[in-house]
């Protein structure tokens, strides 16, 4: 599916679009990201990673940063820190989601504050919300599934419908292809550099969100999603 529709990602990605930006609160449809972004998913992924780490690669835990490869597939991670003997990443990929679900499991993933609030205004508004994240499929299922939160997208967007997840273009163009969205009406709302990046690869307009790391890359930044909610609902636009 991907690969057959590669042509016309690229004519997205190269077609000279010209975004006119607009108040954030002007845009219909609204392209989330997960971690870090709704869900305090952040330290649950660190952990996992380090616990990983721990069994397979001690000598990386050092030198390791989750904040720098924030928002990536497990794949990417894994490859950017050296393990690409392909018996092993497969070892460590495996490993990784499995701790990672263990912890959702268990309850420790939860909403960020006004995250519900946000997605619930939105979806009742003339807006459309989507998904777009590096996660996997079954990890983010599940997590939708323990928050209550599988019927609040209108589409769900995860590394399974892509080769390349973030700081690729894929799953947005993915998703703007899909549900046939006009890019000019389409805003990212993301918190890592690897979102934002992906987001702009893709021409889409990029609202920061969470981290202030982000701050000067995003076309606006919102330091926590109350803020962000005042921006789009409460504004005189």
């Amino acid at each position: 599916m991907v690969a057959s529709e590669t042509g016309i990602y690229e004519l997205v990605r190269f077609s000279g679009l010209d975004i006119n930006f607009m108040h954030p609160g002007k845009y219909k449809n609204l392209l989330f990201d997960f971690d870090g972004t709704l869900v305090n998913s952040t330290p649950l992924h660190e952990a996992a990673f380090r616990d990983v780490l721990s069994d397979e690669c001690k000598e990386l835990l050092t030198e390791f940063s989750y904040e720098s490869i924030k928002g990536s597939t497990t794949e990417n991670v894994f490859r950017q820190l050296g393990i690409t003997n392909s018996k092993k990443l497969t070892r460590c990929i495996a490993a990784k989601q499995s701790r990672y679900r263990e912890f959702l499991l268990e309850g420790k993933l939860s909403l960020l504050s006004g995250a519900l609030e946000l997605l619930t205004l939105s979806r009742n508004s003339d807006r459309r919300v989507f998904l777009v994240t590096s996660g996997s499929a079954d990890s983010v299922s599940l997590a939708l599934n323990v928050l209550n939160l599988d019927k609040m997208f209108e589409g769900i967007l995860t590394s399974n419908d892509v080769s390349l997840g973030k700081p690729a273009p894929d799953l947005f163009l993915c998703c703007l292809h899909r549900f046939g969205l006009s890019p000019a009406m389409s805003v990212a709302i993301e918190d890592a550099c690897s979102g934002v990046s992906a987001a702009r690869s893709a021409g889409l307009a990029v609202i920061g969100v969470n981290n202030p790391q982000i701050a000067q890359k995003a076309d606006w930044f919102y330091p926590d999603l109350l803020s962000l909610q005042t921006a789009i609902f409460d504004c005189r636009l």
